[in-house]
């Protein structure tokens, strides 16, 4: 393995550390701050749907609580990130399209909501993009 291939490698891992650092720090904050929501999630206060669709528009502190904690990017970002670092602990780096994804998203949801740590997902993003841009180029 070339000291280009190793770095790259490394970096991965490091991306999908950084994405997984960010899903766990989204969620436990997220969590602290809907911690008087979380017994009602478990008493059932989330399972009936509202009877009027109009009403998705301004949800019910529990329900805003809930996509704001668990239904939010968090779990899926968790994962990513894991899959990441597998990727990278193994000799791989993932396909330039996992950081470009990752890049757009973080960039567009970063437009809309500022302040916001949005903006640190182009940290992985980047170094993912790199990383599979260096594994082309060796592999060519």
């Amino acid at each position: 393995m070339s000291s280009d291939t190793s770095v790259s490698v490394k970096s991965v891992v490091w991306a999908g550390g950084i994405l997984a650092l960010l899903a766990c720090l989204h969620l436990s904050s997220t969590a602290l701050l809907s911690a008087d929501h979380l017994p009602g999630w478990f008493r059932g206060e989330l399972w009936f749907f509202p009877p009027n669709l109009d009403d998705l528009a301004m949800l019910a502190p529990n329900v805003g609580a809930f996509w704001m904690v668990w239904g939010s990017f968090g779990v899926p970002l968790g994962l990513v990130g894991a899959l990441v670092v597998g990727y990278g602990r193994r000799g791989q780096v993932p396909p330039s399209y996992v950081g470009v994804v990752v890049g757009f998203w973080a960039l567009t949801s970063a437009a809309v909501l500022e302040p916001s740590p949005f903006v640190l997902g182009v940290i992985p993003a980047v170094m993912l993009v790199v990383a599979s841009r260096k594994r082309q180029a060796v592999t060519a």
